[in-house]
């Protein structure tokens, strides 16, 4: 885990992602995947989104659902660094896998409300609209790892965007685990 302590950076990442909706709840740190869910289940977003509750019985939440605020959410108050869940599937673990002795995967977990489901997410418009006009979307990417640099220690890649599952815990293993199979590694 790593925290990004320069708040106005972490609200350009999700601004970037979620577009101009003003609703969410941030974590200020970014996680190593099997760090994201503590040994009784609860996953980050959750023990995020009981934490702020807990913090005015659910006034916040009210404005955050009707797009009316955000807050950033302090990791220390989520108890995962140490207390986090022993997943069956360790295809990340640099004992099976030599790759993630040098490649270390991470996420940046946050919060938001469903938007109408007719509508595209804000990151897949600006991915698809630079694959139309440049056949890639390196310039939008750059971005979060420019500013993720400079919150993190080691060089950055973002390799996409997508929705935690929690039923499919191994879907998010899987995303790393295909990029570097099929982008990275020497057959």
């Amino acid at each position: 885990m790593q925290k990004i302590s320069n708040h106005n950076d972490l609200v350009e990442i999700i601004r970037n992602t979620i577009g101009n909706r003003k609703g969410y709840i941030a974590i200020d740190s970014i996680f190593h995947p099997y760090n994201l869910i503590n040994h009784k289940g609860a996953t980050a977003w959750d023990l995020a989104w009981f934490w702020l509750y807990a913090q005015d019985q659910g006034k916040i939440i009210s404005e955050i659902a009707r797009n009316e605020t955000a807050t950033i959410v302090p990791s220390e108050n989520l108890n995962l660094l140490e207390n986090f869940r022993i997943w069956p599937n360790d295809n990340l673990n640099p004992h099976k896998n030599k790759q993630y002795d040098k490649f270390v995967p991470f996420v940046l977990p946050y919060l938001t409300y469903s938007i109408d489901d007719k509508d595209e997410e804000h990151w897949v418009k600006m991915i698809n609209a630079e694959l139309q006009l440049q056949g890639h979307a390196h310039k939008y990417i750059e971005n979060f790892n420019r500013v993720l640099s400079n919150n993190v220690e080691g060089h950055v890649m973002t390799l996409g965007f997508g929705e935690f599952n929690r039923e499919n815990l191994d879907d998010l293993i899987n995303k790393f685990t295909d990029f570097y199979d099929q982008n990275m590694s020497r057959k």
